[in-house]
């Protein structure tokens, strides 16, 4: 099997702040260039025109960190090697597993920046986080109710707060794809219900980027169960608790 290359921590973080910079100037461009709500409308385009200048990032960092220092020089001219081909191997796994996690990590930081950027302009008392005192908070009293269950997961992306209270409003799951365990978001839905009424009264949302909740599709009707599903993609085929991603707004106002 070929060796891990020149690579080293500090390289991995700087590819980090890398990758970071990027997904933060590609937001905030779109941000300040449009109504924030719109921008949520589209994210599922804005991360699909991403995946080219990803691919360009991620693949140096692949080729250090995997090809051997014998055949590093090499890739740029010529791949049919048997050791190279073992090589990349690994340079495709390590391509493929750092895609996944960074669109579905960016994904819910881009829908916290959008929404943050809607109640910005409305003056409204609301934040959105996905880190920090606010979830961690809400985090512990799940745990504690975890311990007495051990199959609820809890399932926070980003936590919807009244910012004059600090209390939590809304749970929001984000996902890009619905194949991320929706039938854990939904489960946990239905396991909060049975909980103490400062628990179960936190509406679980779920928003997501690639579905399209077609007529027929098995996710249209199980996904009715959550207090509501909101799409960044214009080709949302609406239908009950499913709407555009900027009707969220109206939602999230009308608990305060």
């Amino acid at each position: 099997m070929p060796q891990a290359g020149d690579w080293n921590e500090e390289l991995e973080k700087e590819f980090k702040a890398i990758i970071r910079k990027y997904f933060d100037d590609k937001i905030n461009f779109a941000l300040e260039n449009d109504n924030p709500l719109e921008v949520g409308n589209r994210l599922a385009e804005l991360l699909k025109s991403s995946e080219e200048d990803i691919v360009e990032i991620i693949t140096p960092r692949a080729v250090k960190k995997w090809a051997s220092p014998e055949t590093l020089p090499l890739w740029e001219v010529f791949l049919e090697n048997k050791q190279m081909i073992l090589e990349l191997r690994e340079i495709g796994k390590s391509i493929a597993n750092s895609m996944r996690p960074l669109a579905g990590n960016n994904f819910a930081i881009w829908v916290s920046k959008v929404l943050n950027g809607a109640f910005q302009e409305e003056a409204l008392p609301l934040i959105a986080v996905t880190s920090g005192e606010i979830k961690q908070s809400l985090n512990r009293t799940f745990n504690k109710y975890s311990n007495e269950n051990q199959g609820f997961k809890p399932d926070i992306d980003i936590v919807v707060a009244n910012t004059l209270t600090l209390k939590p409003l809304a749970i929001i799951s984000a996902k890009t794809t619905l194949a991320e365990r929706v039938m854990q978001t939904i489960s946990w839905h239905s396991y909060l219900q049975t909980l103490p009424p400062e628990i179960r009264d936190i509406k679980l949302l779920l928003v997501t980027a690639w579905e399209t909740f077609s007529t027929g599709s098995a996710n249209r009707e199980r996904v009715q169960r959550l207090d509501g599903v909101y799409v960044c993609n214009l080709e949302v085929q609406e239908w009950g608790k499913i709407k555009i991603f900027s009707k969220i707004l109206n939602d999230l106002q009308a608990l305060l």
